[in-house]
């Protein structure tokens, strides 16, 4: 079985040449109707593409910042266990913390940490917070920074 050869809109029989300045309307021959969307799924590919990439890219932002968190919150709580021992002060889990957040986490220049001791329903415990800058892949992100705190209830109660 042979296949037809496509036509122009008028009828006339396929041909590579166009008129000048307008494109070559090719009719199918089984559908009759005129197509005009030739490379369209080129155009459609690098739209959808572009649009599947910023998404990712977006989930990568918040999965980051998400660690950077968890990471942050962990060494503020062992910065507060270590400040709640009996022998040491609110400084020494200061310290640590400080330390913990220099080697892991990432941008930690503009890390501001606290300590103190406080009163929480009726008990004493040491709580440390640290400031922390929002993490950022790339150029995109959002400015500003997070708070994340962790507390040990003191020993020397």
């Amino acid at each position: 079985m042979t296949r037809p050869r496509p036509v122009l809109a008028r009828g006339r029989p396929w041909s590579s040449a166009a008129a000048p300045g307008r494109p070559a309307l090719l009719r199918h021959p089984d559908r009759g109707a005129a197509t005009v969307d030739r490379g369209a799924a080129t155009v459609e590919f690098t739209l959808i593409s572009a649009l599947v990439v910023l998404v990712f890219l977006a989930a990568i932002q918040v999965g980051y910042a998400l660690h950077v968190r968890n990471t942050a919150t962990a060494h503020v709580i062992e910065g507060a266990r270590i400040g709640a021992r009996a022998d040491n002060t609110p400084a020494d889990g200061v310290a640590r913390a400080t330390e913990l957040l220099a080697t892991t986490v990432p941008g930690s220049y503009g890390t501001t940490v606290t300590g103190e001791r406080v009163s929480a329903g009726g008990v004493e415990v040491v709580r440390v917070s640290a400031d922390i800058p929002l993490p950022v892949v790339g150029p995109l992100g959002i400015p500003g920074t997070m708070t994340v705190t962790g507390q040990a209830y003191a020993e020397d109660q």
